[in-house]
């Protein structure tokens, strides 16, 4: 087989050109996706994941997290802990308000430090390369 006239240029195929290229997702999408996703391993406790959760009897503790970093949730308190029977209706009420931009400006904070570190990082590769 002549694999040169079986391949096409990725700019020539639908879904692959550069304006198909993926946008970033911001703070706010990655934020809830996380908590769907929280709210998903919750409720099949024996499926692969990282957790931002603890069960403990009747209560869970938490966190709510964006690049590795936990967000202030009531006032200074990062890790609050709610009862077991409540919890998904918490994280979704939570979710709600990141969607909302009740965490905006800590969001918004963390984004700039996640991209500070990318810079830092693309100029730290780009010097070893010269």
């Amino acid at each position: 087989m002549d694999w040169k006239k079986a391949v096409k240029p990725a700019s020539a195929v639908e879904g692959f050109a550069k304006a198909g290229a993926r946008k970033p997702k911001s703070a706010v999408d990655v934020v809830a996706e996380a908590i769907d996703k929280q709210v998903e391993l919750f409720d099949k406790p024996k499926e692969e994941g990282r957790r931002w959760f603890e069960v403990k009897g009747d209560n869970v503790g938490f966190t709510i997290r964006y690049a590795n970093s936990p967000l202030k949730l009531v006032g200074e308190e990062t890790n609050v802990v709610v009862p077991k029977a409540q919890f998904v209706e918490v994280m979704n009420a939570i979710k709600a308000d990141v969607v909302k931009g009740a965490f905006k400006s800590q969001l918004d904070a963390a984004e700039e430090r996640v991209r500070a570190r990318s810079a830092k990082m693309a100029a730290s590769r780009s010097s070893k390369k010269s």
